[in-house]
């Protein structure tokens, strides 16, 4: 396990900073989304396996997460990390044609004092759109990236 992932250490703040610059790219996704809802429409599909009117997906959900998972991935190669939507696949394809952007390192230079954890021992869970459901109903405040 330990081998396949690599044995790099990881320095915490850099890959805090790293989660939050990708945070912002999963957010940008999710306004994309929102913008063009108004004029097109929202696509809602129930999540496999589970009852429509409890938990739902939508294309911000899966646009957000794809944005998210790819940046962390080519940032940190070998970093374990898992999004709620599960779609390793989209995941790793990007946006077709366009390399990840790369992460800012610096955005939480004071956090973590400076500690290192080897690669190994980490994994980041990305749950893309914290609120669905609100997004869906058009409640905004009370959704989260």
């Amino acid at each position: 396990w330990h081998a396949k992932r690599g044995g790099n250490s990881v320095p915490l703040n850099a890959l805090l900073s790293t989660c939050v610059d990708a945070a912002r790219l999963g957010c940008r996704e999710i306004r994309a989304v929102q913008a063009n809802r108004e004029s097109n429409g929202l696509d809602v599909m129930s999540k496999p396996g589970e009852e429509f009117r409890y938990t739902v997906l939508t294309e911000a959900d899966l646009a957000a997460q794809q944005a998210i998972v790819a940046a962390l991935r080519a940032a940190w190669p070998g970093l374990l990390v898992v999004g709620e939507e599960d779609d390793a696949a989209a995941a790793e394809k990007g946006v077709p044609g366009e390399a990840p952007p790369v992460l800012r390192r610096d955005l939480c230079a004071d956090a973590a004092c400076g500690r290192a954890v080897p690669m190994a021992d980490i994994a980041v869970f990305v749950d893309p759109l914290d609120g669905t459901r609100e997004f869906v109903e058009g409640r905004l405040g009370n959704v989260q990236s």
